[in-house]
């Protein structure tokens, strides 16, 4: 491997400081001070079923409220400039019934005819055939992995999971993210698909874990496992 490549695909881009404490990598602003990241994305589906909040714009993009082309390694790194830190007790399995953990972020979107809201205002949840609300929303940067030499958010392209996914680089630790049959776009309050989005998110102090595991929690760098796809 070359260094500034992950894999075979991915170029990692330089850091640009653009004022005190404001950086730039690649098409992702940070904000060390104010504990932001700001990037654009837009708008993917605007009704259906879902199972992520956002995915590269080669993900898995039948299933996602939002896609973007900044690369899922670059947000990773984003995150990690940010002081965010990932678990050390990765899911095993998508849609695996236990909370992931890591540390705790909120995610916000607008558009240029929507003011700044948080994530959950642009979902629903089904519950018995009935549509509810969806209540605020704990999402917890995980990070991803590298499996078998290759950064799996890459491969897979899964960057903001609702439904719990331990490739994903966010996951959903509120009630309800073990299961992909009540996360739904809220019709009506989502722009048309293709419509330009900026995505804010912002750290939240503190860690969000069930108990204590101990050792190092590095995000990513040993987060380093040789076994194959957890599909």
């Amino acid at each position: 491997m070359q260094p500034g490549q992950v894999g075979e695909v991915t170029t990692i881009p330089p850091v640009e400081k653009v004022a005190p404490g404001r950086y730039r990598l690649g098409a992702v602003e940070i904000d060390k001070r104010g504990g932001t990241l700001t990037f654009p994305a837009e708008v993917n589906m605007d009704k259906g079923l879902l199972e992520y909040l956002l995915v590269h714009s080669k993900g898995k993009t039948h299933e996602s409220l939002l896609r973007t082309k900044v690369e899922p390694y670059t947000l990773q790194l984003a995150c990690l400039l940010l002081g965010l830190e990932g678990t050390s007790a990765p899911l095993a399995a998508q849609g695996a019934p236990e909370r992931p953990t890591g540390e705790e972020v909120e995610i916000f979107l607008s558009s240029e005819e929507r003011k700044s809201q948080p994530s959950e205002e642009w979902m629903i949840n089904l519950v018995n055939g009935a549509k509810k609300p969806v209540p605020p929303m704990t999402w917890i940067f995980t990070g991803s992995m590298v499996v078998n030499g290759r950064f799996a958010a890459e491969a897979d392209g899964s960057m903001v999971a609702v439904y719990h996914d331990p490739v994903a680089i966010i996951d959903n630790a509120s009630k309800g993210g073990e299961t992909d049959k009540m996360w739904y776009v809220k019709e009506g309050a989502v722009p048309p698909p293709g419509t330009p989005v900026t995505v804010v998110i912002r750290k939240v102090n503190g860690a969000y874990r069930q108990e204590s595991s101990g050792g190092d929690v590095p995000g990513f760098g040993a987060r380093v496992e040789e076994r194959g796809e957890r599909r």
